[in-house]
Order: C-alpha cells, then structure tokens, then sequence
C-alpha cells in the first residue's frame, strides 16, 4: 500500500490515506470526498490539474501518456524539454491531470494553483 496525503483540497477531507499501487487518483479522491473538479475524466478538459509530489526514496517508474503531457505542454504548466525528459526516464512531471495519475509510490497531492 503507497501513501498518498491530500493537502490544500479541504480541512476536514486532507491528510493521509493509503492505497494499492496504481488506483487511479480520481477514485481514491471521489471514494474519500477529496474535492478535485473532474469534468471530463479523459484529460481533455485541463480542470483536474494536480501538484504530484514523490515522497519515496527512489522515484517509482511512472510513465505518462503522450496526450497527458501534450496537454500540459499545452497549458504551459510543463515545457517540453521536461515533457521529454520525463518520457524518457518514466518518471512523472511536478504538475499532472488527476484523472489520468495512477498511485505508484508514496506522494503528496495539492491543488495547482497557477
């Protein structure tokens, strides 16, 4: 089980849960009322944009879907050097789409504020 630790979202829901290594975020937020604006649950809309914080050691292998990190590119939350390095390292960007990040590790999620 990884730990992921909500910070930012709600006073009353923040703080530590625990889940399987790749449960979806956007289930472990709805099944806790973790209160992230998921519209559209495919990665087109942008509204569940997310600061994602490795709090392991080693960083766990995450790798990104291209649309995901087009889409950040995109939004100018990620430039696309780091988008590259990200693809090729299988590591994840500080900033990603909620609906699209699987747990793979202990990591803090707060709301991305821009």
């Amino acid at each position: 089980m990884a730990k992921v630790i909500f910070i930012g979202f709600d006073s009353d829901k923040d703080g530590l849960y625990h889940a399987p290594k790749g449960e979806p975020i956007v289930r472990l937020a709805k099944d806790n009322g973790i209160p992230i604006n998921f519209e559209c649950q495919d990665g087109d809309c942008a509204s569940c944009l997310i600061k994602y914080e490795n709090i392991e050691d080693e960083e766990p292998t995450n790798y990104i879907e291209d649309k995901e990190l087009e889409k950040l590119v995109e939004l100018g939350v990620l430039k696309t050097k780091d988008a590259e390095h990200c693809q090729q390292f299988t590591i994840s960007p500080k900033v990603r789409l909620a609906c699209q990040t699987l747990v793979k590790g202990d990591v803090i999620i707060k709301p991305f504020l821009q």
